[in-house]
């Protein structure tokens, strides 16, 4: 009868770092977005909801991804929810349908509704994993082209 959990059904948010002012701004967008609010914009952002427009580079002299749409490095990224493929956020931007058009489909894997989450900096562990995903896969491809190869000479 008196027992009360103190601080249950709190929900924790992870704490954050200051994003700078200039970062919750696009600056290399490709066309006008006239739909986008800034202000919700600036609120993703400074919340850790949506990756901060970091200043791109062209090469990956200290960064650590590349945003696969626009080709330029950064800290880090934004995650497809679908497949978790990384994208800038000037990128998603121009991917985001304006207020008359369709749903957006991922670019990645076409699923429909496209939709983001930052995670901050991808661990090292994380980045690994990826890269043995990506070599497993081209291992693979290798093995079944020469199958394939055959089939068609057999035919």
């Amino acid at each position: 009868m008196g027992n009360v959990a103190i601080g249950a059904g709190r929900r924790r948010r992870r704490r954050l770092p200051e994003v700078e002012e200039r970062l919750t701004q696009p600056r290399r967008l490709l066309r006008q977005l006239s739909d986008v609010d800034s202000g919700r914009l600036r609120r993703l952002i400074r919340s850790g909801d949506l990756a901060p427009c970091f200043d791109a580079a062209e090469d990956a002299a200290g960064l650590d991804e590349d945003c696969p749409i626009c080709f330029y490095f950064y800290p880090s990224l934004n995650r497809s929810k679908c497949c978790g493929k990384g994208i800038c956020t000037e990128c998603f931007l121009q991917l985001m349908p304006s207020k008359s058009s369709k749903v957006v489909h991922c670019p990645f894997c076409k699923t429909a509704s496209y939709a983001v989450e930052y995670r901050g900096n991808r661990a090292k562990r994380e980045k690994k994993l990826d890269q043995q995903k990506e070599q497993n896969t081209s291992e693979s491809k290798k093995k079944i082209q020469p199958k394939s190869q055959i089939a068609d000479e057999l035919t």
